[in-house]
């Protein structure tokens, strides 16, 4: 299990100072342990208190401020040109000295309206295309006909990528043309075991393969705390998620379900509960807008102590049938 931190940058605010206030979180948390950064991306036609366009913009800055491991969870490819994006991929897993994994999403139609190129053909089919496109463009292999990036990832073959997704499809296009599975903030568990169970399955007993998750996370000593905590200073990511009937799905939960919140003690054991599960990554999604920095800080503190040595630098196999099915 790797645990790493996601960033929120909100559109309602300047930029810049916002990043600022984010390194110096990612320096916390390096020092603590933790593995890699993780940034989201979203387009739209006001503010929000929710990701900025443009991920790879960010992680391009981001990769001369911090040694992290730079992730991006994920880049919606409504918005980009397959060729282009196999240039500025290449480009950023330069800056950050390979340590870039590439988390892709498809992203709605307003997506493409608002960013990207004319669509042209099935979703599906152009995801599967595009996945093929950037392993082509990274293999340094002239005689493929296809583009080569130049420059070149560091490593032939590119960056890791995960896909995203909550139908059966992604699982497949995850584990047949990517190297790992990607879980959103707002997937509940049961959609997260379902998907990673799916993965493992398609993958049909290979070594390697990732399934990384973000998840809110709130920590305190006092598990009523962290609880109310969380309802006080989430409501504004939340209510991103809500007001688009994509909280947790659209019949999503009456009361929120947040896995990582909690005491130390409770968050150890969701993420026991996600090893048996497949899942090889989480997240921690600890500053999302409205956030304060004391608790976020906080949070971190208390993971880097208590919870990041029972899993630091270990590894997760694959799931068995029985854990599966015990944890569906």
């Amino acid at each position: 299990m790797r645990l790493g931190v996601a960033i929120d940058l909100s559109s309602q605010e300047p930029v810049r100072p916002q990043v600022d206030r984010t390194v110096t979180m990612l320096a916390r948390a390096e020092q603590h342990g933790f593995d890699s950064a993780w940034v989201g991306e979203s387009y739209h036609a006001a503010p929000q208190p929710f990701h900025l366009p443009s991920a790879l913009v960010v992680l391009g800055h981001l990769a001369g401020r911090t040694s992290l491991a730079l992730g991006s969870a994920v880049l919606l490819l409504r918005a980009y040109s397959p060729r282009k994006l196999a240039y500025e991929a290449a480009l950023v897993d330069q800056l950050c000295g390979g340590k870039l994994t590439l988390g892709l999403g498809l992203g709605g139609p307003e997506v493409a309206e608002r960013a990207g190129p004319p669509a042209s053909g099935p979703a599906g089919a152009a995801f599967d295309a595009t996945l093929t496109l950037l392993r082509s463009a990274w293999s340094d292999d002239v005689d493929t006909g296809s583009p080569v990036a130049v420059p070149s990832p560091v490593r032939r073959g590119g960056p890791r990528i995960l896909v995203g997704g909550k139908v059966a499809a992604s699982a497949r296009r995850a584990a047949t043309l990517a190297d790992g599975f990607y879980g959103a903030t707002n997937y509940r568990d049961d959609l997260l075991v379902e998907q990673s169970a799916a993965y493992w399955s398609y993958r049909g007993g290979r070594p390697g393969g990732t399934v990384a998750t973000t998840r809110f996370c709130v920590v305190h000593e006092d598990a009523a705390t962290a609880r109310d905590l969380a309802v006080r200073h989430l409501k504004a990511a939340t209510g991103y998620y809500t007001g688009r009937g994509s909280w947790m799905g659209a019949d999503g939960p009456g009361e929120p379900e947040f896995p990582m919140v909690g005491t130390p003690d409770e968050i150890d054991a969701t993420i026991a509960r996600y090893v048996r599960a497949g899942v090889t990554s989480v997240q921690l999604r600890v500053a999302p807008s409205g956030m304060p920095p004391d608790v976020a800080g906080h949070t971190l503190d208390l993971v880097a102590r208590h919870v990041l040595p029972h899993w630091h630098d270990t590894t997760t196999p694959s799931p068995t049938t029985t854990d599966v099915e015990t944890l569906r």
